[in-house]
This record gives structure tokens, C-alpha cells and sequence, in this order.
């Protein structure tokens, strides 16, 4: 649940507790100013009953609903709301307001409804102006203070250290490999936010943070077993094992592809423990009305889509991707991990893995490839299909982000990165049946 829905379903929850009593909701709301919509202020619509809606000022509703009176008025009553039952309570001077259980269904959250068994909402004023509350989901307790402003709500907030297995219990029905995992480790995070802007400061820590359980050895020594969508995009099954085929080393035939990957995908490869943690703070920072803006993946994040988790884009999928790459970190290392994932990732129809990515897009084995078709190839992982159609099968290479890549490959001498900008990306011909089937979509 975003911030703001969160606070129109406490909003609308408490206006909709305070309608129920005699009379005495249109004057308080005159009184408190929450039907004053001025220009500037933050202003919402809620629809408390069927049929009935009010256009409110969401700071003077926030201030309406933690007043005394309005919490003795709203004491021991309840609503029905899309996430669950709200009971609204008191605890001393403070407004609770408890869901339980509390369901969310939000494609960015998880493709199932999450179910949290009790979520609560405690708020008090410390002065007119500020608030001060909690928001709780099982051990996991986050504290902050929200001064009200007339266009806005400045939140500052902080989650005391807490258990990372806590944590992932409150996502258990969307995240099954936390029932089955040992989880050590403890969070700490802090930050601001101000709404409606949606501007935000995250920072995180996390010690001691380890998985057990998930079978992730297993990939060190037997075949893995993966899929690859085919030049149609449906995903066939595939199989491989560590040094047999056409298995590329990240040490000799592929450490040119490997540099190159690194430095277009994950240049912070071998300082992270699976996860970048600088980097989730930085992306938690940008959520927008569209969720999260951009993915924050690590190397080692991206083969635990590619072997376990898919590509289903929600909150939940990251949560369990971070479960297998911090497993995948003490079973595999760091070298196992970056030649399993030029081994099987997606590099176009039909094209998965370093071999295949080669030999289709240059007509060459990956220790044949200039510096520059490496960093081209790198710089298309974001978007393989895209690159396959719009610049392979046309015959016209963009090399301004091969050049990009290749300037941060630091283990090449910049005189030679110099000379490999300045060459030309010539393409081998694509196979016809598959050119000419692409090109007429």
C-alpha cells in the first residue's frame, strides 16, 4: 500500500467513523477546516458511503481525526474498507486504527493478495501541527513524525533494528521460500518523505544478513536447469553443466564479455553481497505513482530470475530474488555466480548465453570478439529484444552505448578503449526464416 492510499484509507475511514455520530460531523469538519480546499493545498476525493462523496483537505482531516473529541466519537467503531476491517481505538491520547487481518492486491506488490494478520496505526498529536505515530506489521515496528503543512505532509521516520526473517513474514503468503529458509540478519532503515510530492530520502543498513535452505549448492556441481524464450517468446526448457558444451569461462574465453558485463551491469560486482544495498536506498528514494522506477538488480539478483524466480515485476519477486542471491553469494562465489549468468542469460530470441550470443549477432566464438562487439553485446542485456530487431536485423548498429560500456572497462588500457570507440560494428547476417518473421511483426 502506497503512502498516500494508506492515508485516504485512514482518511476516509475516519471521516466515514465520525458521519456515523448524531449530527455533529458538519460542524467539526467546519471548525477544523477540513472542508476547506484553497488554492495550493493537498485536497482529496473519498467516498465514505455509497454515492456520497466530499472533496477534503487531508492535513486538516488528519488533524480532525487525532483531535480528542474525534477519538472519543470514533472509539470502538469500524469500517469495511477494500484492505479489511479498520477498528479505530484508543491508546491514551493516541488514534489506533487496526486491520486484521489486512489484505492488499496490487498488481506492483505481489501477482497473489497479500495478507498481513494484523497491521496497526497509531497517531497523536504532539503539537497543532505535529504528529507522532507508529505503523506496525508483526515484529516489524516503523516510527515517525508528520508535520502538517497546508499543501503537504512532511514525514521523517525510522525503522529500529529488526529481525530480517520478521521482516519477510509480514510477505509470507507472497514470498514461500521464507517459510522454508533459515534467515539471519537485522535492518535498520531511516528516511523522509513528503507528500503528496512523493519526494523521498532512504537509508538502509543490514548486518549479518544470510539464507539457508534453498538448495542453491546444488547448482555448483549438477546440471542447471533454465529456460529460454524461443525466436516466438515462448519459454523452452534448457539444460547445462559447468565446463561441458559450449560453456564459456569467465576466466578465458569469455573474461573479454565478462569485463564488459560488469561494467555495464554491475560494477560494484565484487564489493556486494549479493544485493547493492546503496543502490536500494538510492531506488527506494524514486517510488512514484508507478511504483518502483528502476530495478536496483544485481548480477547475482538477475541469475536468481533467471534460474528461480521469473520476471513477474513486483515487490514480492525482489523479495525473493534477494533470498536465493544472498544464498547464491556462499554456495556459488563470485566467479561460479558471473559464469552462470553468461551462460544462461537472455541476449535475444532465441539466444541465451554468451555462445549463442556471439556466434549469432558476430559470427565468432566469445573469445574472438573485439572489445567493442563485447560491449555492445553488454549493453543490450536491458533490452535484447529491442536491439535484435531495431539493430541486428536492420543492419544498423547504435554503438553510443557500446562506446558508453566499453569507457568504463577499466581493465583495458584507455588507449586501446580509445581505439575500439572508434571502430565500426559490422553484424553477421541473420539467419532468414527468423529475420524475416521479426521484421513482419
Amino acid at each position: 500500500m502506497s503512502p498516500c492510499r494508506l492515508l485516504r484509507a485512514l482518511a476516509g475511514g475516519a471521516l466515514f467513523g465520525v458521519l456515523l455520530v448524531a449530527g455533529v460531523a458538519t460542524v467539526i469538519a467546519a471548525a477544523t477546516g477540513v472542508a476547506s480546499t484553497p488554492p495550493g493545498a493537498w485536497v482529496t476525493r473519498i467516498t465514505p458511503l455509497p454515492g456520497v462523496a466530499f472533496r477534503v483537505n487531508v492535513p486538516a482531516l488528519l488533524r480532525l481525526a487525532t483531535a480528542q473529541v474525534a477519538q472519543r466519537l470514533l472509539d470502538g467503531r469500524s469500517v469495511t474498507t477494500r484492505y479489511g476491517r479498520l477498528r479505530f481505538g484508543r491508546d491514551g491520547e493516541a488514534l489506533t486504527v487496526t486491520c486484521a487481518p489486512c489484505s492488499v492486491n496490487h498488481p506492483r506488490l505481489a501477482a497473489e493478495t497479500v495478507t498481513v494478520e494484523q497491521a496497526q496505526l497509531k497517531l497523536a498529536r504532539a503539537d497543532a501541527q505535529t504528529l507522532r505515530g507508529e505503523l506496525a506489521a508483526g515484529a516489524a515496528v516503523l516510527r515517525f513524525t508528520a508535520r502538517l503543512q497546508r499543501d503537504r505532509i512532511d514525514i521523517d521516520w525510522t525503522l529500529p533494528p529488526t529481525d530480517i526473517a520478521a521482516a519477510y513474514r509480514i510477505f509470507a503468503a507472497a514470498v514461500p521460500e521464507a517459510a522454508r529458509a533459515r534467515i539471519d540478519g537485522r535492518l535498520a532503515s531511516s528516511g523522509s518523505l513528503r507528500l503528496p510530492q512523493r519526494r523521498a530520502r532512504v537509508e538502509l543498513e543490514i548486518e549479518g544478513f544470510a539464507v539457508e535452505g534453498l538448495g542453491t549448492e546444488g547448482l555448483a556441481s549438477g546440471p542447471v536447469a533454465f529456460t529460454c524464450r524461443d525466436s516466438y517468446g515462448v519459454p523452452q526448457p534448457r539444460r547445462l553443466v559447468a565446463g561441458e558444451g559450449r560453456w564459456v569461462s569467465v576466466t578465458q574465453s569469455g573474461a573479454l564479455l565478462a569485463g564488459a558485463v560488469l561494467a555495464a551491469e554491475d560494477q560494484r560486482f565484487f564489493e556486494h553481497e549479493g544485493y547493492d544495498r546503496i543502490e536500494i536506498a538510492r531506488v527506494l528514494g524514486e517510488v512514484d505513482e508507478q511504483g518502483i522506477a528502476r530495478g536496483a538488480s544485481t548480477i547475482t539478483q538477475q541469475l536468481a530470475r533467471t534460474l528461480f524466480t521469473g520476471g513477474e515485476r513486483t515487490v514480492a519477486r525482489k523479495l525473493r530474488e534477494m533470498l536465493y542471491a544472498v544464498e547464491m553469494e556462499r554456495t556459488l562465489g563470485k566467479r561460479g555466480i558471473l559464469a552462470l549468468y553468461l551462460n544462461t542469460v537472455d541476449w535475444g530470441p532465441g539466444i541465451c548465453g554468451a555462445d549463442a550470443a556471439a556466434r549469432r549477432y558476430f559470427g565468432k566464438r566469445p573469445g574472438e570478439l573485439t572489445p567493442l562487439e563485447a560491449a555492445w553485446l553488454a549493453s543490450i542485456l536491458p533490452n535484447p529484444g529491442q536491439a535484435y530487431v531495431g539493430e541486428f536485423l536492420t543492419g544498423r548498429a547504435d554503438s553510443a552505448g557500446a562506446v558508453r560500456v566499453l569507457r568504463q572497462m577499466r581493465e583495458l588500457p584507455r588507449a586501446q578503449r580509445e581505439r575500439s570507440a572508434s571502430q565500426t560494428l559490422v553484424f553477421a547476417a541473420p539467419p532468414p526464416p527468423i529475420a524475416a518473421r521479426l521484421a513482419a511483426r
